[in-house]
């Protein structure tokens, strides 16, 4: 609220208490006044197009060094390093898992070959068997009784049926044998890709700048910008080598401040160091729902991102700036104090003064900004109202 409007609230109250000592409510005389939405904004300078730098292989890593934040740097200077002992930790287990698959899968191989000979044995000794009982097998009823006979019948087929089952052994033991050797050939190549990817990013711990420019550490989802000691997921970005040719803003709203916010808005801006050097901008883009900025802060803003139509020097990456964006030009409107609204069974009113008394008496409104709302009817040039609740009111009809 500026010094006038508060002067002038000051006066009527004065005014007020001269003509009724009793009454000390604060009084506001309605005006057609100049109307306009202006939302305040904070935030900071950053370049339209940078290149990122990310972080580099496929699982966090610990930052063991960084460049200087807005220093120059050189195409293929190293500006980040990693610390690589977990990473030689993990790759060095990913070995030992293979050796030991390594291992199970020569064993798998030795018991492969024991079966098997072991069977091939079965089979000899089937053999041979077969050649005893084919060579002293006789059918004669004049030599042999029948139940002798039927027992070398049987001697036969047992044996048959032995070699039978030896060769389904020998056929299943080798399929067996065969789903363990893949079993383990799968795992192993789930650690071979595992150890490749952390010699991958053994070999990228050094992240180099790409192009020549200016080094600008960007900020995560927490407002924190990356430090030494800090674990960073893979594919973040840690920061960013900006296009200084052309620049723009982005800016935070509180949430609760955020009026009718939209894409070409203007907006003015003044860099927090020059505050006398005003810029001019657009409104580019608005967040579609608010959040924190600030960790341990729960306050939310809506983010918003402004082109500059200024090159000045002056602007560069990270200069904090103060800005307000024009959501409604200045206008004569009837208007008065928010503070003088009130609401009751979602209906607004206000208290009207008539005489000694106040009554009760409805309103439309329409657009507001931080301090004023704009009244379409119920009220006059001329009217005074209330600024707070009086004591003493009566019924009004809505007018």
């Amino acid at each position: 609220m500026n010094k006038g409007i508060l002067l002038s609230i000051f006066i009527m109250a004065l005014s007020a208490c001269g003509e009724s000592p009793q009454s000390s409510v604060p009084l506001y005389e309605v005006e057609q006044k100049g109307f306009a939405v202006l939302i305040p904004a904070t935030g900071e300078v950053e370049a339209a197009q940078a290149e990122r730098i990310n972080s580099p292989g496929r699982r966090p890593m610990t930052i063991d060094w960084l460049a200087e934040e807005n220093s120059w740097v050189t195409k293929g200077q190293v500006v980040a390093r990693f610390d690589s002992e977990q990473l030689l930790l993990d790759s060095r287990e990913e070995e030992l898992e293979m050796m030991q698959l390594d291992m199970d899968m020569r064993k798998q191989y030795a018991s492969e070959n024991q079966q098997q000979n072991e069977l091939n044995s079965d089979k000899v000794l089937v053999g041979k068997e077969f050649k005893f009982v084919d060579t002293f097998a006789i059918d004669d009823l004049r030599l042999y009784s029948k139940i002798e006979i039927i027992d070398t019948l049987s001697n036969r087929d047992y044996l048959g049926a032995k070699e039978e089952f030896i060769e389904w052994k020998e056929s299943s033991i080798g399929d067996r044998n065969q789903s363990a050797l893949e079993v383990l050939d799968i795992r192993k190549d789930g650690h071979q890709a595992k150890f490749q990817q952390h010699q991958s990013a053994l070999a990228k711990l050094e992240v180099l700048a790409p192009y020549d420019g200016m080094l600008v550490y960007e900020k995560n989802w927490r407002g924190e910008k990356a430090t030494v000691g800090q674990t960073i997921f893979p594919g973040s970005t840690i920061a960013k080598i900006p296009n200084l040719e052309k620049m723009q803003a982005k800016l935070y709203v509180l949430d609760k401040n955020a009026i009718d916010l939209k894409v070409g808005q203007k907006v003015s801006l003044a860099l927090d160091a020059y505050p006398d050097e005003k810029h001019n901008g657009e409104v580019l883009s608005v967040s579609g729902f608010s959040r924190t900025i600030k960790r341990g802060n729960p306050t939310k803003y809506f983010e918003l991102v402004v082109s500059l139509a200024s090159t000045a020097e002056s602007l560069q990456p990270g200069a904090k700036v103060s800005a307000n964006i024009s959501v409604a030009d200045s206008q004569a409107k009837l208007a008065i104090p928010l503070q003088a609204i009130f609401n009751e069974n979602s209906e607004n009113f206000v208290y009207l003064q008539d005489g000694r008394k106040f009554e009760k008496r409805a309103v439309k409104i329409a657009g507001k900004n931080l301090y004023f709302v704009e009244v379409v009817a119920g009220l006059k040039t001329g009217d005074i109202i209330a600024l707070s609740i009086p004591e003493e009111t009566e019924g009004g009809d809505y007018e």
